[in-house]
C-alpha cells in the first residue's frame, strides 16, 4: 500500500524514533500526496465551515492561494471554527462546564483547543455529579440508593446513572409504590393498582399520577391532612428543581448570547477589512451568519427559561393548593376539637371523646405546618424563578445585537462583491426569536410573581390553621381534665364557641387562598401553552424555510450537475489534445474536482481528492481518464446496493445480471432498467397505496396506474405518493385545528406552520399526545377543583361545628334567641356543605371520565409512536445501509488508486517504461477493487450486526421530561437548528436518484426555474416524509457537542468501513510483526497475524481520545498486551500509520 507523508500541520509532535509502517506509508495512514495542496484537501475534510470555505478558495486558486492557506488562513479559519464549538459546547454545558468554556474563550488558541481536546471533560464530571445529588434529593428509595452508590464510583459510573440508572430505579420506586397502594387502598383502588402492576412502567406512573386519585374517588376516600402535606412537600420539591431549570437555562441563554454577540460584531468588523478581499469578505459574513444563528439558538434557550420558570409556578401553585386544603382541614379539626371541649365542659362522659379531638387537632397541626414549609419553599421557589425570567430578558437583546452586526456584515460583503443574503436571514431568525423571548421571560416574571404571593398566603393560612388546631387540642385536653364542672361550663362553652368561629374563619380564609391559587395556575398554564406555541411556530417557520431552500436546491443542484456534466465533456476533449496549456487547464479541471469532491458519488469523491492533492499534471489525467472511470464506478456501486438491498427480487436479479456486462449496461440498467424489472411489483405496491389512501393519494395513484409506464410509476413511489399524502394530512391537521382542544389546536397550528415531515409526524404521533395533554389537563382541572370543593365543604363544615358550638353556648347561657340564630346559620352552613359536596362528587367523576380519555389517548400515542419508531428504525437501517456502502465504497476507491499508484511507482523503479507501468497500474487497480468487492458482503453483514447491537445499546438509555407532572417538559424547545451544511450535502444526493427520472415535463421545469413550487415533488424524492430529516437537531449535552464538533467516537459501522484501509497485505507483513513491533504474544492470543490486526483496530470502537479528522496517537491494552497505534482519520474513517507494543519494540 502506498501512502503519502502525513501532512506537515499534523506531524508536529511525534517524537522519537519510530517503529516501522506499511511498505511506503508513514504513521498517518494518509492516502493524498504529500503536496501542499494534498495537506489542505486533508484539512478540508476534517474542517468545519470556516476552514472547508478557505479551503475551497485555496484549492481552485493559485500556488499562493495554498500557501497562504497553510500559513495563515487555515489557522485563522479552524480559531473561528474552534470559537464557535467551544460556544455551542458552553450554551448546553451546566455551571462548571460554562465556567471553563469562558475561561478557555478568553485564554490563548491553545487554551481554546485544550478545552476541546478534554479540558471539558473533567467540568462536566462535575456538573454531573452535581446533576446526580438533584436527582437522588427528589428520588425513591432505589433511586436514591443507585445514585450514592454511583457518586462513590467513577465518572463513568454517575454517566450511567443518570443516563439509564435513575430511570430503572426509578421504575422499581414506582412499582414499590404502587404495591403500597394497593395495599392500602378501597376496593376500585385496588383494582386500579392491580391493572397498572400487570402493565408496562408507563402503566404504571399514570395510575400514580392520574390513576389514583379518580379510583380514590370511586371509593369515597378523601386525603388526609398528612397526605395533603406530603404531597404539598412533593411539589414544593419539584418546583424548587424546575426554578434551577429555569436558572441554568436563563445562564446558558444569557453567556450564549453575550458571545454569539461579540462574535457577530468581531466578523462585521472583519467583513469591514476585508472589503478589497472577496473571498475574506464572504469568510467574515459567514461567521456573522453563524453567530446570528447561534443568537436565536440562545434566544431559544430564554424562551425555553420562560417555560421553565412557568413550570416552576404552575407547581408552586400546586403546592399552595395542597396547603390550602391542608390549612382548611386542620381549622376544621380545631373546630371539632373546640366542639368536643364545649360537649366535656358539661357532660363527664364526652372527656374521651374532647382526648381524641385533642389529638386529632394536634396531628393536623403538625400536617398543616409541613403543607405551609412546603408552600414556603414553593413561593421560595417561584420568587427564585422572577430572577430568571428577569436574566433571560437580556438573552433577547443580546439576540438583537447580534442580529444588527449580522445584518452590518451582509451589507458590507455585498459591497466587496459577495451576493449572499445568508447573514441577513440570520439576523432575521434572530430577531424574531428575541421578539418572543422577550415577550415571554415579561410574561413568565408576572406570573412567578402571582404564584409567590399566592403560596406566601397559602403558608400563612396553613400557619394560621395550624395555630389554631394546637389552641384547640389544649383546650380539649384541658375540658377532658375538668369535664363535667357545671359550675364552669357555661363560660367556657361560650369561649370555645367563640374560638371554633374563629377556627372556621381561619378554614374559609383558606379556602379563598386555594381559589387564588387555582386562578394563577389556571393563567400560569395557559401562558405556558402560549409560549411554547408561539416559540414552536418561529421555529415551524425557521424550519419551513429551511426545507424551502432545500427544496430550491434541488433543482439548482440538477441544474449544476448537467453543467458540470457538460464541463467535464468539454474540459475532458481539450485535456486530450496535443498542446494543450496544462497550468490553464489544471485551474479550469480543479474548479471541477471540487464540485466532484463536494457532491459526487464515493469513487468520484476520491477520484477527485486525489487530483487536488495532485499536481497539474495529475489533474490533466484526471481530466482525461479519471472523471469518466470515477463516475462508471460510482454507477456500478449504486447497482452493485440495489443487487443486495432492492425490496423486489425482480429487480435484484436484474441488477446482477447487469453487473456481468460493460459500463453501459450497467449505466442503462441504473437509469431505466431497474425501473422496466420492477414494473410489476411497482403495480401492485401503487396499487395498495390506492386502497388505503386518503383522497389526494387514491387520486395520484390512480393517475399513476392509468398511465402504467415504468416511469411514472417510479416517479409515483419515488414521489408523488408522499405529495398526495402530505396533501391529505394538511386536509387532516386543518379539521383536528378546528375540533380539537388547547394542546391540539396549538399543535395543529404548529404542524401546519412547518415542513411536511413536521406535519406527518403530527399526524402519525404528536395528534395522540396532544390530546392525552388535552385530557390530562382537564383531569388536573377536575382534581383541582374537587380539592377546592371539599376544602370549602371543610369551611362550611367547620362554620356549622362553629355555630352549632353557639347553639351549646347559648343554650347553655340559657339565651333561646341567641341559640335559635345560631341553630338556624349551622343549617345553611350544613345546606352549604351539603353543596360543595355535590360539587366535589361532580368533579371527581369529571376527573375520571377525562382520565378514562386520557388513557386511551395514551395507548393510541403509544401505538402510534411504537409504529413510528419501527418506520423510523426500517428507514435508519436503510440509509445506514446506504451509507455503509458509501463508506465503504470511497475507503476501496482509495485503496484502488493507492495499489495503483504503488504498482505504477514499482515499474517506473525496475525500469519499465511509462505504458508498462500504466499496466501495471491498471491491472493492481483491478485486482484491488475485485478484492474489496468480494469482501464487502461480510463487512456489510458484521456492519449490520455492530449497528443492530449499538441499537439495543441505546434503547437502555432514557430522555423523559426533566420534570415529574402532567407530561410537560421544563424545557419544552428541543433546540433544533437549520443546518445549510446538512442541506447542501443532502441536496447533493438528488443527482443520482434523480438522473433516471430525467425527462418529465416537471423536472425539466424544476430545473429551468428552480423555485419552491415547482421543485417540491422532487424534493421530496430525496427525503420522503417521515424518513429523512432536512434539519439537524442540536446535540442534548456536552459529550454530544464535543464529539460532535471536535471528536469522533467509532461505531462498528466505521470501523467496517475503515477494515479494507488496515486489513492488506502490506500492514499484515509490515506492522504486525511480532520480532521488530513486539507483537510475538498478541498474534499467539487472538490466533494470527490478521485477528491481531483485527483486535487493535476494535480497540478503537467508542473511543472518546480520537479527533474528528487528523492525527492520532493512542494506546490501548489488548489481550494483557500494551499497544500503541499511531494513524490519522480521514473522511471520519480511521487509517492506520502503524502500531506496536512500546515495552517491546525493537529500535533499529
Amino acid at each position: 500500500m502506498c501512502a503519502a507523508v502525513l501532512p506537515v500541520t499534523l506531524l508536529v509532535g511525534l517524537i522519537g524514533t519510530a517503529p516501522a509502517t506499511a511498505a511506503g506509508t508513514d504513521e498517518s495512514g494518509s492516502l493524498l500526496p504529500a503536496s501542499g495542496r494534498g495537506r489542505v484537501v486533508d484539512l478540508w475534510a476534517g474542517g468545519g465551515p470556516g476552514v472547508k470555505r478557505a479551503a475551497e478558495a485555496a484549492l481552485t486558486g493559485s500556488d499562493d492561494d495554498v500557501k497562504r492557506f497553510l500559513g495563515t488562513d487555515y489557522e485563522d479559519a479552524k480559531y473561528h471554527d474552534d470559537r464557535i464549538q467551544v460556544v455551542q459546547i458552553l450554551s448546553v454545558g451546566g455551571p462548571a462546564v460554562r465556567a471553563a468554556a469562558k475561561k478557555a474563550l478568553s485564554g490563548s488558541t491553545d487554551d481554546m483547543r485544550a478545552f476541546l481536546k478534554e479540558g471539558w471533560q473533567a467540568p462536566l464530571d462535575e456538573d454531573q455529579r452535581v446533576e446526580a445529588t438533584q436527582v437522588i434529593s427528589i428520588g425513591g428509595p432505589g433511586v436514591r440508593e443507585q445514585g450514592k452508590a454511583a457518586l462513590k464510583g467513577s465518572p463513568d459510573d454517575v454517566r450511567k446513572f443518570l443516563e439509564e440508572g435513575q430511570y430503572s430505579a426509578r421504575e422499581t420506586d414506582e412499582r414499590v409504590q404502587a404495591t403500597q397502594i394497593l395495599s392500602t387502598g378501597g376496593p376500585a383502588t385496588k383494582e386500579a393498582a392491580k391493572v397498572a402492576l400487570k402493565g408496562s412502567p408507563d402503566d404504571v406512573r399514570e395510575f400514580l399520577e392520574v390513576g389514583q386519585y379518580t379510583a380514590r374517588n370511586r371509593d369515597q376516600e378523601r386525603a388526609t391532612v398528612a397526605q395533603l402535606a406530603e404531597q404539598a412537600t412533593q411539589a414544593g420539591a419539584r418546583a424548587e428543581r424546575a426554578t434551577k431549570a429555569a436558572k441554568d437555562a436563563s445562564d446558558r441563554a444569557v453567556e450564549a448570547s453575550q458571545l454569539a454577540k461579540e462574535a457577530a460584531q468581531k466578523a462585521a468588523d472583519e467583513t469591514e477589512k476585508a472589503r478589497q478581499d472577496m473571498n475574506r469578505a464572504a469568510n467574515a459574513a459567514g461567521r456573522a451568519a453563524d453567530a446570528a444563528r447561534g443568537a436565536a439558538t440562545a434566544a431559544r434557550q430564554a424562551i425555553g427559561a420562560a417555560n421553565a420558570a412557568n413550570q416552576a409556578a404552575r407547581i408552586a401553585a400546586s403546592a399552595a393548593a395542597q396547603a390550602a386544603s391542608a390549612a382548611a382541614a386542620a381549622a376544621d379539626a380545631a373546630a371539632q376539637a373546640r366542639n368536643a371541649a364545649t360537649a366535656a365542659a358539661s357532660d363527664a362522659g364526652k372527656a374521651s371523646d374532647a382526648k381524641k379531638a385533642a389529638d386529632i387537632a394536634r396531628n393536623a397541626a403538625t400536617g398543616a405546618e409541613k403543607a405551609a414549609e412546603a408552600s414556603n419553599a414553593a413561593g421560595d421557589a417561584s420568587n427564585a424563578a422572577i430572577s430568571a425570567a428577569k436574566a433571560a430578558l437580556s438573552a433577547g437583546g443580546n439576540a438583537n445585537a447580534a442580529a444588527d452586526a449580522a445584518e452590518e456584515a451582509n451589507s458590507l460583503a455585498e459591497a466587496a462583491g459577495v451576493h449572499s443574503n445568508e447573514a441577513r436571514e440570520a439576523a432575521l431568525q434572530a430577531r424574531a426569536h428575541a421578539r418572543e423571548a422577550n415577550r415571554a421571560a415579561n410574561a413568565s416574571e408576572a406570573l412567578a410573581r402571582k404564584s409567590a404571593n399566592a403560596a406566601y398566603e397559602a403558608r400563612d393560612a396553613a400557619n394560621s390553621a395550624a395555630r389554631h388546631a394546637r389552641n384547640a387540642a389544649d383546650a380539649a385536653d384541658e375540658a377532658a381534665r375538668h369535664a363535667g364542672e357545671a359550675s364552669k361550663a357555661a363560660a367556657e362553652s361560650t369561649e370555645h364557641a367563640g374560638k371554633a368561629k374563629e377556627a372556621a374563619d381561619a378554614a374559609t380564609a383558606a379556602v379563598k387562598a386555594a381559589n387564588a391559587v387555582y386562578e394563577v395556575a389556571r393563567e400560569t398554564e395557559a401562558e405556558d401553552l402560549a409560549t411554547r406555541t408561539a416559540a414552536a411556530i418561529q421555529q415551524a417557520k425557521d424550519l419551513k424555510k429551511a426545507d424551502d431552500d432545500f427544496t430550491v436546491s434541488v433543482g439548482r443542484l440538477m441544474k449544476d450537475f448537467r453543467a458540470v456534466d457538460e464541463e467535464a465533456t468539454r474540459l475532458s476533449t481539450e485535456a486530450s489534445k496535443t498542446g494543450v496549456d496544462v497550468k490553464a487547464m489544471a485551474a479550469k479541471g480543479r474548479k471541477l474536482a471540487l464540485e466532484a469532491m463536494k457532491n459526487r458519488g464515493p469513487w468520484s469523491q476520491a477520484a477527485a481528492a486525489r487530483a487536488l492533492a495532485g499536481s497539474d499534471d495529475a489533474v490533466i489525467g484526471y481530466l482525461r481518464e479519471g472523471w469518466q472511470q470515477a463516475t462508471q464506478d460510482d454507477n456500478r456501486q449504486r447497482v452493485e446496493q440495489i443487487a443486495d438491498t432492492s425490496p423486489y427480487e425482480s429487480v435484484r436479479s436484474a441488477a446482477r445480471a447487469s453487473l456481468k456486462g460493460n459500463a453501459q449496461q450497467v449505466d442503462d440498467f441504473y437509469t431505466t432498467g431497474q425501473h422496466e424489472a420492477a414494473t410489476t411489483d411497482y403495480r401492485v405496491r401503487v396499487t395498495q397505496l390506492y386502497s388505503t389512501g386518503g383522497p389526494g393519494m387514491k387520486e395520484a395513484a390512480k393517475a399513476a396506474l392509468k398511465n402504467g409506464s415504468p416511469k411514472a410509476l417510479a416517479t409515483f413511489l419515488n414521489s408523488g405518493q408522499y405529495v398526495a399524502q402530505i396533501t391529505d394530512e394538511r386536509v387532516r391537521a386543518t379539521q383536528l385545528y378546528s375540533t380539537g382542544g388547547p394542546e391540539v389546536k396549538a399543535a395543529a397550528k404548529i404542524a401546519l406552520s412547518g415542513p411536511s415531515d413536521l406535519l406527518h409526524e403530527f399526524i402519525q404521533v404528536g395528534q395522540y399526545m396532544a390530546e392525552r395533554k388535552d385530557q390530562l389537563a382537564a383531569t388536573h382541572t377536575a382534581q383541582v377543583q374537587r380539592l377546592i370543593a371539599e376544602a370549602s365543604g371543610t369551611a362550611a363544615k367547620a362554620q356549622q361545628n362553629a355555630w352549632e358550638a353557639a347553639n351549646a353556648a347559648a343554650v347553655a347561657n340559657k339565651a333561646a334567641d341567641e341559640a335559635n340564630a345560631a341553630a338556624a346559620e349551622a343549617k345553611k352552613s350544613a345546606d352549604l356543605a351539603k353543596k360543595y359536596a355535590e360539587d366535589a362528587n361532580a368533579s371527581a367523576k369529571d376527573a375520571e371520565a377525562s382520565a378514562a380519555r386520557a388513557a386511551k389517548s395514551a395507548a393510541s400515542a403509544r401505538d402510534a409512536a411504537n409504529q413510528a419508531a419501527r418506520d423510523a428504525e426500517a428507514a435508519e437501517d436503510s440509509a445506514a445501509r446506504a451509507e455503509f456502502s458509501a463508506s465503504y465504497a470511497r475507503v476501496s476507491a482509495e485503496e484502488a488508486n493507492d495499489a495503483a499508484a504503488e504498482a505504477r511507482d514499482s515499474a517506473l523503479k525496475a525500469g519499465k517504461d511509462a505504458k508498462e507501468a500504466g499496466t501495471a497500474a491498471s491491472e493492481a487497480w483491478k485486482a484491488a477493487k475485485e478484492r474489496l468487492r468480494a469482501e464487502a458482503a461480510e463487512a456489510a453483514k458484521r456492519a449490520d450486526e455492530a449497528r443492530q447491537k449499538a441499537a439495543k445499546d441505546k434503547q437502555k438509555k432514557k430522555t423523559p421530561c426533566a420534570g415529574p407532572g402532567l407530561g410537560w417538559c421544563l424545557l419544552t424547545q428541543d433546540g433544533a437548528y437549520v443546518s445549510v451544511e446538512g442541506i447542501q450535502a443532502q441536496a447533493s444526493a438528488t443527482q443520482a436518484m434523480l438522473k433516471d427520472l430525467s425527462g418529465l415535463t416537471e423536472l425539466e421545469e424544476c430545473i429551468k426555474d428552480p423555485t419552491a413550487a415547482k421543485c417540491a415533488m422532487f424534493a421530496v424524492a430525496v427525503t420522503p416524509v417521515g424518513r429523512i430529516k432536512k434539519v439537524e437537531k442540536a446535540a442534548k449535552g456536552v459529550e454530544e457537542v464535543a464529539a460532535g464538533s471536535n471528536k469522533l467516537r467509532f461505531t462498528g459501522e466505521k470501523l467496517e468501513a475503515a477494515w479494507p484501509s488496515w486489513n492488506t497485505e502490506q500492514n499484515l507483513t509490515h506492522v504486525i510483526d511480532p520480532a521488530k513491533h513486539g507483537f510475538d504474544e498478541l498474534v499467539k492470543k487472538t490466533g494470527g497475524r490478521e485477528e491481531a490486526l483485527r483486535a487493535i483496530m476494535d480497540s478503537l470502537q467508542g473511543a472518546k481520545d480520537l479527533p474528528a479528522a487528523g492525527k492520532y496517537d493512542v494506546t490501548r491494552t489488548i489481550k494483557g498486551e500494551k499497544v500503541t497505534i499511531r494513524g490519522a482519520v480521514v473522511d471520519g474513517v480511521p487509517r492506520l500509520g502503524t502500531a506496536f507494543n512500546p515495552d517491546k519494540f525493537v529500535k533499529p
